[in-house]
């Protein structure tokens, strides 16, 4: 008994050795000390307990929120069942032995031939040119009609040149085309926010499968939620919505409990405020001879959603109506409606036992105005008319909108209104901020609120990190 003990001991510190060289190969900073800290901290935790044991590491490996990023998906790409893991492996070495055949076959087409010799009976011979892996690698991801004219002009080459040597020449010819291609390539791949974050993470390969699947698996994961951050949404594909629908929980998460960390001033003794206690106390020397104490902050406000859920809006409504339910807890209340030709409240749909996917597919089939064109004007006025009591001096208004509307006379003297009565109204505009210039609608509206550029849940995050409740 106690052998087959000491033997799942020994699995479990060997796989947890390996966790920490695979952390170190991702570039968190991992000491032996901190190891140790880590393995005696998993003493005091139910091992079957995935939660405690990924809370634990972290706490004793985590230094910054970069490394509890990396950390976060490396735990979850390591500690996976066996057939899961298996299935990966298999995988990846599949796509490794393609790798491995395209540069076997970028090797074999890139040769140039010499004529036969004079009077012999020898025949052609053949030169590889000579190319780093990198650049064999190039080749296997062009066009296949820039692969053609690289062989075309290999197969006309004739070599008997006298005054160089043919194998250096045509070699730097097909390098320099290589090195053309790389650069373009990667001017292209560099338009896409995935690419912008891969050139941050860099691991260091290991040579052992399963490792370095396990490496290549945390890169993708983590490359994938970037990417998600800057894709415009209304291009973001069914197949990501699972993904993307964590991300925002997530981020949402992330930023209300960072709302309600935030502290005032008070007199109230709960927690001393020593930035202001120093400040006081600068006339006696430095000695804190008056403390000043802080509490939380609890002047959370309401938030008024208006979102516009027009043909060309829609996917964004969404996907904002899931990120301000998010910050929930961080706001004394929300209310909520959508509008196209007409305004609808959406507020009761929100808070039951059903999940937000649910919620949604029950709001869109419900509503009358659901992918309608726009009168933003019209919808205003009846807000105002129909529940004149959600516009308190507390209030903070998101509107969510492309402000492409008609009656935009009506809609800028109900948002003046407005205006005049809440604490706030931030515009969440959908168009590139490039664009607004040219619409007169947008110049006009954008007099009475604050207008922010929002096609991305990386805009999203940072207008909502801005929003006056934070």
């Amino acid at each position: 008994m106690s052998e087959s003990i000491n033997k799942l001991e020994n699995i479990f510190e060997h796989h947890l050795v390996r966790f920490f060289h695979i952390l170190r190969q991702m570039g968190v900073r991992v000491s032996s000390a901190e190891a140790i800290d880590a393995l005696n901290g998993l003493l005091l935790t139910d091992l079957m307990d995935r939660a405690m044991v990924k809370t634990a590491l972290r706490a004793t490996l985590c230094k910054d929120q970069e490394a509890q990023r990396i950390f976060g998906q490396a735990f979850d790409s390591y500690f996976v069942p066996w057939d899961e893991k298996r299935l990966r492996l298999q995988e990846f070495q599949k796509q490794k032995e393609e790798q491995e055949a395209l540069l076997e076959q970028a090797e074999a087409e890139l040769v140039f031939a010499g004529p036969e010799e004079a009077g012999g009976d020898s025949g052609a011979w053949e030169i590889k040119v000579d190319l780093t892996d990198e650049q064999k690698d190039t080749y296997t991801k062009l066009p296949e009609e820039e692969k053609q004219k690289i062989r075309d002009f290999l197969k006309h080459h004739q070599a008997g040149n006298q005054i160089v040597d043919p194998n250096d020449l045509m070699s730097s010819v097909v390098r320099s085309q290589l090195n053309f291609w790389k650069r373009k390539l990667a001017q292209l791949e560099e338009e896409k926010a995935e690419r912008k974050k891969q050139r941050l993470l860099q691991p260091r390969y290991t040579g052992e499968d399963e490792l370095d699947e396990v490496l290549e698996h945390i890169v993708e994961n983590i490359i994938g939620d970037e990417s998600i951050l800057h894709e415009d949404m209304r291009n973001i594909a069914d197949k990501d919505l699972p993904r993307v629908s964590l991300v925002i929980h997530k981020l949402a998460k992330k930023l209300a409990t960072r709302i309600s960390r935030r502290y005032r001033q008070s007199q109230k003794r709960q927690k001393v405020d020593l930035r202001r206690t120093i400040r006081h106390n600068i006339r006696f020397g430095g000695t804190m001879l008056n403390l000043k104490y802080k509490t939380k902050k609890i002047d959370r406000p309401k938030l008024l959603l208006i979102c516009d859920v027009s043909g060309s809006m829609a996917r964004y409504a969404a996907f904002v109506l899931q990120f301000i339910y998010g910050l929930s807890s961080a706001a004394q209340s929300i209310e909520s409606f959508v509008f196209a030709e007409d305004v609808e409240r959406v507020t009761p749909y929100f808070g039951g036992p059903i999940n937000f996917e649910q919620t949604m597919t029950r709001v869109m089939n419900e509503s009358q105005v659901w992918g309608k064109g726009t009168n933003l004007g019209e919808s205003l006025k009846r807000l105002w008319h129909r529940h004149p009591g959600v516009f308190t001096g507390d209030t903070v208004v998101i509107i969510v909108s492309d402000a492409k509307t008609v009656a935009i006379e009506k809609a800028e003297f109900y948002l003046a209104k407005m205006a005049g009565k809440v604490k706030d109204i931030l515009w969440l505009n959908t168009l590139p901020k490039q664009e607004w210039n040219s619409l007169m609608q947008v110049r006009r509206l954008m007099r009475y609120c604050r207008m922010h550029e929002c096609y991305t849940l990386a805009h999203l995050e940072k207008v909502m990190r801005l929003l006056s409740l934070t």
